[in-house]
């Protein structure tokens, strides 16, 4: 196994020599162009009608302002403009418009229809989430192609300043430097329009929420050089548990310089402000287990156990960054982002910690946090269009550097008792002082090489490679320990698409990851990186006569150098284990196929522990992670802004069964339904969303390895939303 492992990485590194060692491209005049077959022609025609001449964000925002409900270009998967047909890796575009017509307002809802992510855990009360992509954890953050390493304690970007996201699924290291082996989700803010833009949005709902937003934009010059973007909201809720409730505001401004024909500047921002009054920890209902004091007294998970005027958690962020394109000649072009990124939440509050046998007194507890992070990021890339004979390049060379700091403090302390028979509060609460504070910064810089390769009138190849260097510190301040982790890497891709004619293009790719590891054996000998090596073959079908995106993709997944417990002293750790994850993802997406928009998405997912130095964990499942997942959404919503009239839409969505930690307990299926409503006229569009319909109380996730409880959906939601466009 090892051997043959060796000898895939010796054929794909060979490949990539190959590709480094063509001369790359100067700028050339005509006389020097061999002549072209009519084939040559053809291609190298076809080519430039898909080439953008750099138009910058102009280009960009035009392209998704029109693809409606179904995307087929995205950067994420090559960070160059490839159409999503002609890359060899699984990629999943949640639009705007998708996104509008299942009234989508969390993270958690607009993945809730893609394939390959499960075990969506949002937090209402934090605006986080958690999840996994092909069965590995995922708790990255990407924005506008940006990573904010490091910045742990970030909440969602709300989705209402969103154009769309991004969904890259497997290993994705030759571009974005260390991550997941499950691959990257990239949030894609709205952008300055070139067309007069007017929204106001008015919303209320469950819970008692209400909201107001607006969305501008449009040229601030004549000559459309300067354009400008403003989008806004802020809103109010009660939370799940009784006494709590949230404040969320954001304002995101955005412009765009474009001094030259060739040049493009635009500058992103976005600042948020989480207000959370009443308890902030409660993310779901909770289902008492055996082993917790709470388990069978029949305390709803709803009763509040703190103290009104002292539970408090406020959260402040902020991003800041640029994106400037430049077309430096006929060949050569170049592209930088950059990202600055500040998130801070204090957080103070009385939790409860067991229930008396009388199921009379509830002992409690206080405990005070801190959580603070910043990052910053910088890629720039330089990529040439070009020709070797009958072979078409579109060269991709860059750098990138990241770095992240953050710093955790937490505080506890007692508090008084409270009597259900009573519920004494008002008590005097003290508040604790911080006893444990933690820091880190993280440093990476990454330099990549990638080739696209067009021959033969039909065939699109991928090759690259990247090294990075990732540095990590970790100070524990309260007992003075540094833990310093300085490792190095190498990944690389390889993949090729077949042009089978009709919209048919089959493919076949190889991609790898890492992870920082930090730690040591019990020799002191420093632990590698973990790694995720993936095969992936599949096809993408886009009919030439219709607006629709089909695809299918097989994978085998592995994440290795895991660590396990060292059989010689279990005190130690070693890197013998591996997880892997082999599947088959479906997904259809059609728009407006006799007056019927369609999204379908169906997951098998074998995700378990292949190697482990305690044999009993071998076979494993993955917890939380369904074998199986599907949905389909339809809807009557016409494309556009062209929508007058009744339009109505639903959706099924089926998780699979699933374990938890230690595989001793199996959660059933559950299938979940979602309605809409809609009602457009002179501008107006009035939306109804359901989501939950019939109220399915399901587990979203178990904690038992850690607490004795399992977090359970808390049910329907109704949204309702009035939009004005003018």
């Amino acid at each position: 196994m090892k051997k043959t492992s060796r000898t895939r990485k010796s054929l794909l590194y060979a490949l990539l020599s190959s590709s480094l060692l063509w001369h790359l491209p100067m700028t050339a005049n005509a006389a020097d162009e061999v002549a072209s077959t009519p084939e040559q022609t053809a291609a190298e025609t076809d080519s430039s009608q898909r080439e953008f001449i750099l138009e910058g964000i102009e280009v960009t925002d035009e392209r998704l302002k029109e693809e409606g409900y179904i995307a087929k270009h995205s950067t994420i998967g090559t960070k160059t403009d490839t159409p999503l047909s002609e890359t060899a890796q699984s990629i999943s575009i949640i639009t705007r418009e998708q996104m509008n017509n299942r009234g989508v307002t969390n993270f958690a809802e607009a993945l809730g229809y893609t394939p390959g992510v499960t075990s969506l855990f949002h937090s209402g009360e934090g605006q986080t989430y958690g999840l996994n992509i092909r069965g590995f954890s995922y708790d990255g953050a990407y924005n506008n192609g940006s990573s904010r390493l490091g910045s742990y304690y970030a909440s969602d970007f709300d989705m209402y300043s969103l154009e769309r996201v991004e969904v890259l699924r497997g290993p994705a290291s030759i571009l974005y430097g260390a991550g997941s082996p499950g691959g990257i989700i990239n949030n894609v803010s709205k952008r300055p329009t070139t067309e007069p833009l007017r929204e106001i949005q008015l919303q209320t709902g469950s819970s008692d929420k209400f909201s107001g937003a607006l969305d501008l934009g449009g040229p601030l010059t004549e000559d459309g050089k300067l354009l400008f973007r403003l989008t806004a909201l802020k809103s109010k809720e009660d939370l799940y548990t009784d006494s709590s409730t949230k404040e969320h505001s954001f304002i995101a401004p955005a412009l765009t310089w474009k001094p030259a024909e060739n040049t493009s500047l635009t500058l992103l921002s976005y600042f948020n402000k989480d207000d959370l009054k009443g308890t902030t920890e409660e993310l779901y209902r909770r289902n008492y287990l055996p082993g917790s004091s709470f388990y069978g007294s029949g305390i709803s998970s709803k009763t509040y156990f703190g103290e009104g005027d002292f539970d408090r958690a406020i959260r402040n962020q902020s991003q800041i960054g640029y994106i400037l394109e430049h077309k430096i000649n006929d060949i050569w072009s170049m592209t930088q982002t950059a990202s600055h990124f500040h998130t801070s939440m204090t957080q103070r509050g009385v939790t409860a910690d067991s229930l008396d046998s009388a199921n009379q007194t509830i002992s409690r507890s206080t405990k005070a946090t801190g959580r603070y992070g910043s990052s910053d990021s910088i890629d720039t890339n330089f990529q040439a269009k070009w020709s070797s004979g009958a072979v078409t390049h579109t060269t991709l060379l860059g750098f990138d550097y990241q770095e992240g700091e953050y710093n955790w403090r937490w505080g506890g302390g007692s508090a008084p008792d409270l009597d259900l028979s009573t519920m004494n509060y008002g008590q005097a609460i003290t508040m604790p002082a911080y006893s444990y504070i933690t820091a880190g910064k993280t440093k990476q810089n990454g330099y990549y090489l990638q080739d696209q390769l067009k021959f033969g009138g039909r065939w699109t190849a991928v090759l690259g490679g990247r090294y990075d260097r990732y540095d990590n510190i970790f100070r524990n301040v309260s007992n003075g320990t540094t833990t310093i982790t300085d490792q190095n890497a190498f990944t690389g891709r390889a993949g090729i698409v077949y042009d089978a004619g009709n919209g048919v293009m089959p493919y076949i790719s190889y991609n790898e990851s890492f992870e920082g590891q930090g730690g040591s054996d019990r020799h002191g000998k420093a632990f590698k990186p973990t790694t995720g090596q993936q095969y992936e073959l599949g096809v993408q079908y886009e009919p030439k006569k219709m607006n629709a995106r089909f695809t299918a993709a097989i994978f085998d997944l592995r994440k290795q150098n895991v660590l396990t417990t060292d059989p010689v002293d279990t005190f130690f750790q070693i890197q013998t284990g591996e997880v892997a994850s082999k599947g088959l993802e479906l997904e259809a997406n059609m728009q407006a196929f006799k007056g019927v928009n369609l999204t379908l998405a169906y997951t098998l997912l074998n995700n378990k522990i292949t190697k482990d130095s305690d044999a009993a964990k071998v076979g494993r499942r993955t917890e939380n992670v369904p074998r199986h997942s599907a949905s389909l959404w339809l809807d009557t919503v016409k494309p556009g802004d062209t929508a007058e009239g009744w339009s109505f839409g639903g959706g099924l969505r089926y998780i699979g069964s699933r374990y938890n930690y230690y595989n001793t307990r199996k959660f059933g299926g559950s299938v979940l339904t979602d309605a809409m409503v809609r009602y457009d006229t002179n501008g107006w569009r009035y939306a109804l969303n359901v989501t939950n319909v019939f109220d399915k109380q399901y587990v979203v996730s178990s904690a038992d390895y850690w607490a004795y409880y399992d977090s359970v959906d808390t049910g329907r939601k109704v949204t309702l939303t009035a939009t004005y466009r003018w």
